[in-house]
């Protein structure tokens, strides 16, 4: 090789060197700035796509506040409970693994079908909850059978207790499984499909406060997917307990007192009794409930117990001692998985166990309301303490004639006769000459025709009519035949056992628009607004409802509260449910006890007690029970009388 041809390749190895070095530093400098995108710049993304692969997040569910009632007995809590889980990482055979389940525990195929949807869909080493009500037997049969169902295991859980069964079904409610429905509006309870929420009553009212805040924890696995420990990130935070003003012992008596009515319980092993089971169907369908109680009326028919309301409050802090809708349920049936045929037999029902009556029903009043006319006419200077009229038992308007319930008439009354007597005929006249729009006004100032603001939710407003509600409504002017018969508490007029129990309690209160609560508050003296009625004519108004029960002639006065006690003043009402008609009236009208079940007048009864320094209020209504006089007031006074004994 020549020197020049030494020199060239010199030349071309040098450059050749000279690209090769900047090209490896360039290399280099490309390597050396991902490096740093990676581990300084994008830290955080690759950090979270790490976890992501390593850590599975888990809710922590919290534990549901407790429900207690006044004297800090048990009304709704939690009890260990046993919850089946499928891990799909260690399940070959996922439909076969739940087929083997299915012949164990009772597993639909819904339930088969959502754990195969959640298995596809999550990690495979997540635990998908199968069940979260397995029963004692149901975990013994599992226990034995673990060994051969890879991937299967169960563990311990809480689920809702009401050890108080149905005793107080229509305060606490209940809690059931969350539904589809309930998500769609909170998707954060998805997170805890095992939990139930509150459904009605307190649980479904105070959610919130009871259902408390779930933590967070995760799940850390090695390469293989294997679970290596937990980390808990977030604790749980329980809910909040709560305490109610209902006294269980209270509610107890109320509820036995109401349920047996004035009838004779009767033992059920009898032939009699078993004849009668097969062929009432009312009497079937109340003891599929569960109840045992069957009573024998007057007439020695075998009849279930009675169906009704009954609520006592405190007239000056509004307190809730008790509060009886009848018939009543188990919540306890709602907690787990509510078998259809229990569904049905509760929908089904005749007496419908599932509507609370005492915010709920709406009846009309009776003669309950002829405090609220009195009221608007002592007030409105229509009347004074002497004004009178004659009751000769009919009156005529146009070509109507309205009846009093005394076919021959009560001869002179004023206003406390009428109370005491219950002339109809009386509170004819007067509410003509006071108005319908005057009696409206004192029925809202007494708590009627709107919602009270109780803790419990579905509460109705009941009705209290006007010439502009009858035009909007019905599309016709108001009559003065339709004041005449609001004037005894019927026609459109309705209101609910609870609206009659606050109207009492501002009654007896004379001082304040006392409102309803549930929920027990410390330290915080209640606040109610002014009543702003006449003292002088509320006097008068009591006046009356004292004659009720302590007159001569008062509707009530062989049902008093005794005189140890206080006594009690009230005021009787029987609504009739099915219009009797003229022809019906001259030939003669049957007897309540004579007449099918559902065609017997309604009986009510309002009453406070003690009489010289109130303290209770009570509003009772039974269903179909004929006399408010015979039937509620009995029946008010005994409930009275053990709420004083118990609590004072």
């Amino acid at each position: 090789m020549t020197r020049a041809q030494t020199k060239d390749l010199r030349r071309t190895m040098s450059r050749r060197a000279l690209l090769l070095a900047g090209g490896s530093v360039l290399f280099t400098s490309f390597l050396v700035g991902r490096l740093y995108q990676i581990q300084v710049a994008q830290n955080n993304r690759y950090r979270r796509l790490s976890d992501r692969n390593q850590f599975d997040m888990r809710i922590v569910p919290p534990v549901r506040g407790r429900l207690f009632d006044s004297q800090k007995r048990l009304l709704a809590g939690n009890a260990e409970s046993f919850l089946l889980y499928i891990t799909p990482l260690y399940v070959s055979d996922m439909q076969k693994t739940l087929k083997d389940l299915a012949r164990i525990v009772d597993l639909s195929k819904d339930q088969q079908r959502n754990v195969v949807v959640a298995a596809s869909e999550g990690p495979s080493f997540r635990n998908i909850i199968v069940r979260n009500d397995l029963s004692q037997r149901e975990l013994a049969r599992l226990a034995v059978r673990s060994p051969l169902l890879k991937g299967v295991s169960f563990g311990k859980s809480l689920r809702r207790i009401y050890p108080q069964g149905s005793l107080a079904c229509h305060v606490t409610g209940y809690v059931s499984p969350i539904t589809a429905n309930e998500i769609d509006r909170n998707p954060e309870l998805e997170k805890t499909p095992h939990l139930g929420t509150g459904k009605v009553g307190v649980e479904l009212m105070q959610e919130e406060k009871l259902r408390g805040i779930p933590g967070r924890e995760r799940i850390e696995v090695n390469a293989k997917g294997n679970p290596v420990r937990v980390l808990r990130d977030k604790d749980a935070l329980a809910g909040k307990d709560l305490q109610v003003s209902i006294d269980i012992g209270v509610q107890f008596h109320t509820a036995e007192i109401l349920r047996r009515g004035n009838w004779k319980p009767i033992k059920l092993g009898s032939s009699e009794v078993q004849q009668a089971l097969s062929e009432d169907a009312d009497l079937q369908a109340h003891l599929v409930l569960g109840d045992d109680l069957i009573l024998q009326d007057s007439k020695d028919r075998l009849v279930p117990p009675e169906s009704g309301a009954a609520v006592v409050m405190d007239i000056h802090t509004g307190e809730i001692i008790s509060l009886v809708s009848l018939p009543m349920f188990d919540p306890n049936l709602f907690t787990g998985k509510l078998l259809t045929r229990d569904w049905k037999r509760l929908n089904a029902h005749p007496r419908k166990p599932l509507l609370n009556r005492v915010t709920s029903g709406q009846y009309a009043p009776g003669s309950t309301f002829k405090m609220v006319v009195g009221l608007a006419a002592l007030e409105a200077g229509v009347i004074s303490k002497n004004t009178s009229f004659h009751c000769s038992g009919e009156m005529e308007l146009g070509n109507a004639t309205f009846h009093c319930w005394r076919k021959g008439g009560h001869g002179v009354m004023n206003i406390i006769s009428a109370l005491e007597q219950s002339c109809d005929v009386f509170f004819y006249e007067i509410a003509l000459k006071t108005g319908i729009r005057k009696i409206k006004d004192m029925a809202r100032r007494l708590g009627l025709g709107d919602v009270t603001g109780i803790d419990l939710p579905g509460e109705k407003k009941g009705l209290i009519p006007s010439h502009e509600w009858k035009l909007a409504n019905k599309g016709n002017v108001w009559t003065p035949g339709e004041t005449v018969v609001s004037s005894i508490g019927q026609g459109y007029v309705l209101a609910t056992p609870l609206q009659l129990a606050v109207m009492t309690s501002r009654l007896a209160n004379g001082k304040v628009a006392v409102s309803p609560k549930l929920i027990k508050s410390y330290n915080v003296a209640p606040a109610f607004p002014p009543l702003d009625i006449s003292p002088m004519a509320l006097s008068i108004i009591r006046e009356g409802m004292f004659k009720v029960t302590n007159g001569g002639l008062g509707t009530a006065r062989n049902y008093n509260l005794e005189k140890s006690l206080g006594g009690m003043a009230g005021k009787t009402g029987t609504v009739q449910v099915k219009r009797i008609t003229k022809a019906q009236r001259e030939k003669g009208i049957v007897k309540n006890i004579d007449r099918p079940w559902v065609e017997r007048d309604h009986a009510l009864f309002v009453a406070y007690a003690p009489i010289k320094n109130p303290r209770y209020a009570i509003s009772v209504i039974v269903e179909h029970g004929g006399s408010g006089s015979s039937t509620a007031a009995p029946i008010a006074r005994d409930i009275l009388r053990k709420t004083i004994k118990v609590r004072g």
